[in-house]
């Protein structure tokens, strides 16, 4: 019998899909394409291999059929959010298996799965900052990433009742019920011009595993974002040059061998005094002191 790479993870799929991956042999899967297990090691070394191949199907499945939501004519983005949100539900529900259950395997700590499951999670909060960015627009950039994480909570926990409770919820309902809270929650927000507590840096820090992006790169990131806050502040072009000058003695210490914690408490105090700059002061401050 001529068997190829796709036949094998269709194979496994099905299984890891049924039973999950502690209960699924790679004999298991051999048996049911009816091979010898040689076989599968001609393609695969392991069968945590095979499973990151099997992951990684199953998350690109998932992302083109949210693309066709996103495309379809005749709906409104409130309507495509919303069915989103509900085969988010239906898909992992499906195959929770391979989608849910793995956080709790093995396999998280392989170092083939690890970078896989990194890239799909950084590819998740980019589909969902998206989808907030399409629906809410410009007046939620202050707090995109805040929001982003906040969504990412709720879908997350109702995800697992969904899964793992006997109680028998509507999808469409809990879906409903998710963007009525989320539309509460970023009009108050706006409204209240809240201080934002996640920034681009922290973002880009945590989808990349919190290893991928260097404490220097966050530090300069950070003050970038700053300089680019106080451009925008409606207090006068001196007032700027004032901050700004704070902002250019910051960075020629932090260009010293030994710097002045004296020196650098002072200024990003003097400067975590703009409401504007807090957020991202306060997260200067954990990196410096």
């Amino acid at each position: 019998m001529n068997i190829t790479k796709q036949d094998i993870i269709k194979s496994a799929t099905k299984l890891f899909k049924k039973q999950g991956y502690l209960s699924t042999s790679v004999q298991d899967i051999a048996n049911d394409y009816g091979i010898a297990k040689g076989s599968i090691y001609k393609y695969f070394s392991s069968k945590e291999e095979l499973f990151s191949e099997v992951f990684d199907r199953c998350q690109n499945m998932y992302f083109d059929e949210t693309e066709k939501i996103s495309s379809q004519k005749g709906m409104s983005l409130r309507e495509k959010f919303l069915q989103q949100i509900v085969f988010r539900f239906q898909y992992f529900a499906e195959y929770k298996y391979i989608l849910v259950e793995f956080t709790e395997l093995p396999i998280q700590q392989d170092e083939k799965f690890k970078p896989l499951r990194q890239k799909v999670r950084a590819r998740l909060i980019s589909w969902h900052k998206e989808c907030l960015e399409n629906l809410y627009g410009d007046k939620i950039k202050p707090y995109l990433y805040d929001l982003i994480f906040i969504y990412r909570a709720i879908l997350k926990e109702y995800l697992f009742w969904i899964i793992y409770e006997d109680n028998i919820l509507s999808m469409e309902k809990i879906a409903e019920f998710i963007l009525t809270k989320m539309d509460l929650l970023v009009e108050s927000t706006v409204r209240g011009q809240s201080i934002s507590i996640i920034n681009r840096s922290a973002y880009v820090h945590y989808i990349n595993g919190g290893n991928a992006v260097s404490k220097e790169q966050l530090i300069a990131e950070l003050i970038d974002e700053a300089e680019k806050t106080i451009g925008k502040l409606p207090y006068g072009k001196s007032y700027q040059e004032k901050l700004n000058e704070l902002i250019t003695i910051l960075k020629t210490e932090l260009e010293k061998e030994k710097q002045s914690e004296p020196l650098l408490c002072a200024i990003l105090s003097y400067l975590e005094k703009e409401f504007e700059l807090k957020s991202i002061i306060i997260q200067l401050k954990n990196l410096l002191l």
